[in-house]
């Protein structure tokens, strides 16, 4: 996401690329929503026969929780060390 962060992103193509299901990549986007790291808003012209898709966009304060939970990130961070630790689900404060 913060490689277009610019653009609007599904929230379908988001759970399908990072691999998180749906049933948590929702509540992880509405709590980002309540935090206001992300702004939303619905597809003006969906093609006729299906319903309108919500889309997700980075907020400033969403960029930089973004790169700082990246930064913080044991796979990031594990080049030095050799470590190849998981990255965990980031604790949303508002």
């Amino acid at each position: 996401m913060l490689s277009s962060c610019e653009s609007v992103q599904w929230g379908y193509e988001l759970s399908r690329r990072s691999g998180v299901g749906a049933g948590s990549m929702y509540p992880f986007l509405n709590e980002l929503l309540e935090a206001g790291h992300l702004r939303d808003g619905w597809e003006e012209r969906p093609p006729a026969g299906r319903p309108p898709r919500r889309y997700y966009r980075l907020s400033d304060s969403g960029k930089k929780f973004l790169r700082d939970f990246i930064a913080s990130a044991p796979a990031v961070n594990a080049k030095a060390s050799g470590d190849r630790g998981r990255i965990g689900r980031p604790v949303v404060e508002p």
